[in-house]
């Protein structure tokens, strides 16, 4: 089965999928897999084209994170001209092994901010979307990994409100407690879906 799961920055998405990983599912983070896309030279020149910001095609993937991080959220112009390289190569990436994802018995998940944004949603079995309310994950991003407020705000504004996600998603996860609840709603929504599948003798679509 090939799961979608998202959310907005901070709402829970890496604690469900960590769960859901113990378990025995297979994360894959899309998010990562763009970092990854930085290592190729075409990807690092196309960027420097697009954002006309000389020596990006120099530098590691790292310092072009870095260089891009606060200036992608804090500029649509910015942000619009990394999507316009990097969107295109993600969908192609998520189509080339769906089919074959969609109809294993084994328990795939995308971690993956954009999926609506992407328009990937019918490339999955289904889609999970993690809520929480923009002041509690303020109030959270702040005081532990010392975020900006203005960069958090960024993030959730560059993409479709949680209210659309969750409208448009199979099922919803809501963070409105301690991280321990969110952990038991995610892993006993997995057993359901596990115990779901046994009774019917294979995958669910």
């Amino acid at each position: 089965m090939f799961w979608g799961l998202t959310g907005c920055s901070g709402t829970g998405v890496s604690t469900v999928a960590s769960v859901w990983e113990s378990l025995g599912a297979q994360i894959c983070s899309l998010d990562k897999t763009g970092h990854r896309f930085l290592d190729k030279m075409s990807v690092k020149k196309a960027l420097e084209q697009e954002l006309d910001i000389q020596g990006l095609s120099n530098m590691s993937t790292i310092e072009i994170r870095n260089e891009l991080r606060e200036k992608a959220f804090l500029s649509k112009e910015i942000l619009s001209g990394i999507n316009r390289v990097v969107h295109p190569r993600l969908i192609r990436w998520v189509t080339s092994s769906t089919n074959k994802l969609k109809s294993s018995n084994d328990i795939f998940v995308l971690d993956a901010a954009l999926i609506f944004e992407l328009d990937l949603s019918n490339y999955f079995n289904f889609v999970v979307t993690v809520t929480d309310s923009i002041d509690r994950v303020s109030d959270r991003l702040v005081k532990r990994d010392g975020i900006s407020p203005e960069t958090i705000s960024g993030r959730w504004n560059s993409q479709l409100s949680l209210k659309t996600k969750c409208e448009n998603s199979h099922f919803v996860l809501h963070n409105s407690g301690t991280e321990f609840d969110l952990k038991k709603k995610a892993k006993e929504f997995y057993k359901g879906v596990i115990q779901k599948m046994e009774a019917s003798g294979g995958t669910q679509n």
